[in-house]
């Protein structure tokens, strides 16, 4: 093998510079502004300009950008806005050799030139002679035209059409490919700084801390999968100094879900028995209440499981309701587990009657109460299996029923079994144990 020496070529390491500029760069302007630079150098000529045809008006068309071989300060000058507003207040032009140039879709080259007439190139009348007109295509249409100019009256041959139009074609096409990434990366911030506010607010309607009820102690985790997430936890002070408990996860996840949830609060918010401190609260009536409320809303394709609890903390009776939400679990004193899964109706949202029933219990001093959403029990670990009720049952019993003890617990072993702080869906958990309170 015999290697040709290079170096005494001087095109090939400044193509080679343009290149490494062209590909580092972040946005068009600076793509064009690289590759004029350093063709320039390669090629000497007086000028170059951009220029869009008017839709629909023959003859006429705006001059986008135009660059001068005098023009020391190319380098400094703003970068161009091809947006429909900027381009609509660029002057229009009409006639004259560009006109004439960007007639048709064919590339040009045109010799011994009078740019006089032309308004749009005052500054080049009587300085240069020969022009060639490259089309910059986007499928069938031309949307842009760049046009080159030189002092020579002879300097465009058909050969340098041709190298011409497929180098300025390409450099259109990867023009486009930036400016289409700069406007994903906008939006993208924009959709996300919205995401966030909704984010914020979804936040606010959980609760601030934690109510403080004689002889209960209480942990939550909530986690979720997207900035917004569909998961929902509450507390009521009750007439008679019982406490309502409520968790509740919209179906799906991400803004959507966090707008349902939303609602969710708003409704529970305004149902005027948990604000009256005579009322008796039926945790069924609630879930009606709250069905009504949604079916009124005509969401579509969006349903709520929930799971809502009336709990006296003298006593410990617990009186409970279930739309589709998965049974919680109660772990006794002893260290055994048991679902509540005596009443269960349809998710809210979907029909009517809704068909709730109140069910009570009573729990025992030192029983642990854990409500969670099925972004839980419906992870998966990374050869398919998922955690289930199983893989929930066996984090409550490997540990002591302690609040904070459970929420620790079922982490470690979902980290665990799905190899990741990542979740497919949202998750959260809410621990309350009895320990009863000392009447004197």
């Amino acid at each position: 093998m015999t290697l040709i020496d290079l170096s005494n070529h001087d095109a090939i390491p400044m193509t080679a510079a343009m290149l490494r500029e062209i590909t580092n760069a972040s946005n068009s302007h600076d793509v064009l502004l690289s590759f004029m630079n350093r063709y320039r150098h390669l090629r000497p000529l007086e000028a170059f300009v951009g220029v869009r045809p008017e839709p629909g008006r023959p003859g006429m068309y705006r001059v986008t950008y135009s660059y001068g071989a005098r023009d020391q300060n190319w380098l400094e000058h703003k970068p161009r806005d091809v947006s429909p507003q900027a381009l609509a207040k660029l002057p229009l032009h009409v006639g004259g050799v560009i006109a004439s140039m960007i007639a048709d879709q064919n590339p040009k080259v045109a010799h011994d030139v009078d740019f006089s007439g032309d308004t749009a190139l005052h500054g080049l009348a009587g300085v240069v002679a020969s022009v060639m007109a490259l089309p910059l295509f986007e499928g069938d249409a031309v949307t842009e035209w760049v046009l080159s100019f030189s002092t020579r009256a002879n300097e465009f041959s058909p050969e340098d059409v041709s190298r011409a139009l497929l180098t300025s074609n390409l450099l259109a096409a990867a023009n486009r490919n930036l400016d289409s990434l700069h406007t994903i990366r906008r939006l993208h911030n924009q959709m996300r700084d919205q995401l966030d506010q909704v984010a914020r607010v979804q936040q606010s309607l959980l609760p601030a801390r934690l109510p403080d009820i004689p002889g209960v102690e209480i942990s939550t985790s909530y986690l979720t999968s997207d900035l917004a997430g569909g998961d929902y936890y509450d507390f009521f002070a009750l007439p008679g100094g019982r406490w309502g408990v409520l968790i509740a996860d919209v179906s799906g996840h991400g803004p959507a879900a966090a707008t349902v949830m939303a609602m969710l609060h708003a409704i529970l918010h305004a149902y005027s028995p948990l604000g009256d401190p005579k009322a008796a609260i039926d945790p069924a009536a609630v879930m009606e209440f709250a069905n009504e409320r949604l079916l009124a809303a005509g969401l579509e394709g969006a349903f709520v499981t929930a799971f809502f609890a009336a709990f006296d903390p003298i006593t410990g009776e617990l009186v409970y309701a279930n739309a589709g939400h998965p049974p919680p679990i109660v772990k006794t004193a002893s260290g055994g587990l048991r679902r509540l899964d005596a009443s269960a109706c349809l998710p809210l949202g979907i029909d009517r009657p809704l068909g709730a029933a109140s069910v009570a219990i009573t729990l025992s001093q030192q029983d642990s109460l854990i409500l969670y959403t099925d972004g839980i029990t419906e992870s998966f670990s990374p050869n398919g299996e998922m955690f289930g009720v199983e893989g929930l049952e066996k984090a409550l019993a490997a540990c002591s029923g302690e609040p904070d003890c459970v929420v620790e617990s079922v982490h470690a072993a979902l980290f665990a079994f799905v190899g990741s702080a990542t979740r497919a869906d949202d998750q959260t958990l809410v621990a309350m144990r009895f320990h009863g309170v000392c009447i004197v």
